[in-house]
Order: C-alpha cells, then structure tokens, then sequence
C-alpha cells in the first residue's frame, strides 16, 4: 500500500501533481527534504525530468520504496516514451511509472537551466511548427508548442485519474483509505 506521496519541484508542477494525488487517494505529500520514510513507508515518488531523467531518482529509491514514479515534463506524454524512460532508470516492471505533462516556467529556473532552456525550447518549438504543416497538434503537443514559443505556460491538462486508477487497482483501495 501506498502510505506517502512525496515531490521534488522546481518551479511548481510537481508539487501540484502531488498535491492532487494526495486529495484523490487521500495520502499525504511532503516535499522531498522533508520526508522522513518508516521502514515499512511506499512511496508515489513526483519529479521533474530533465535530459531524459527523473531528477532526483536514483537517490528515491536508495532511501525509500517506491511503489511509482510520476515524472513530469513539458512535452507530450506518451507510453513508449514512459516505458524508455522507465527503462533508462533501471525501474523493475512491478514499479508504475506515469509520464504527465507538466507547465513550464523558465523565468521560475536558476541561470544555468534558464540558459539551456532559451536554446532547447527554440529547438521544440521549430520541431512543432514543422508538424504543423502536415497534421494537426494534439492539445498536449500545442500546450507544448506554446509554452516553448512564451517560456512560460500550463500543460493541457493537470489529470491525474490514470494514476489514480493504477495505485486503486495495484493496492487494497480499502486498505489506503482507512488508514487516513
């Protein structure tokens, strides 16, 4: 059973998916400094990604034990990336890791990752206008598309049922709510 949710945010995206899994499981989230896990603790682990990444992972799962990871970016959310992505963290199968779009915020970064930004999103947008000529953007790929034109924006959706629904099905449903 899952008895925490615990975030790493950088500019606020994580710590509003945690916030929102937190009231529809009724778990508690704690940023991830302040998070003390029992031995017996499993964690809903929310971070951001960056170069392909779940930032902050490798050291989750050292000290604690993860039952799913949600992993939020500003790009599209898609299964074969979640799966590579799950993949490159050395994640085993039984772990459910969700890739969410999250917003984006570069004013929000320290200088180092502003300045990486300033150029990559230049990159993603150039991408996305090229799809356009050919086919339509999903509402996930134009909330992309616009947050990488602004440097600023929110993701097409904060949803976050299918995480829910995994973590109900995974785990005793009955078990979670009657112990908050």
């Amino acid at each position: 059973m899952i008895s925490a949710i615990v975030y790493n945010s950088k500019t606020g995206s994580c710590e509003r998916y945690a916030k929102e899994l937190s009231r529809k499981l009724v778990i508690p989230c704690y940023a991830q400094g302040s998070f003390r896990p029992r031995a017996d603790a499993k964690v809903i682990y929310v971070s951001w990604i960056m170069a392909g990444k779940v930032v902050g992972l490798s050291k989750a799962v050292k000290k604690m034990d993860v039952g799913a990871v949600v992993a939020v970016g500003m790009a599209p959310a898609g299964k074969k990336a979640a799966e590579a992505m799950r993949q490159a963290s050395g994640l085993p199968a039984h772990v459910g890791f969700f890739l969410v779009q999250g917003g984006f915020h570069i004013d929000k970064l320290p200088l180092p990752m502003k300045l990486i930004m300033r150029w990559k999103v230049k990159d993603i947008a150039a991408r996305l206008e090229e799809k356009k000529r050919t086919a339509p953007l999903s509402a996930q790929e134009q909330a992309t598309y616009e947050m990488a034109k602004r440097g600023d924006g929110e993701p097409a959706a904060w949803d976050v049922d299918e995480i829910v629904a995994w973590v109900m099905a995974e785990f005793d449903d009955e078990k979670i709510l009657r112990q908050h």
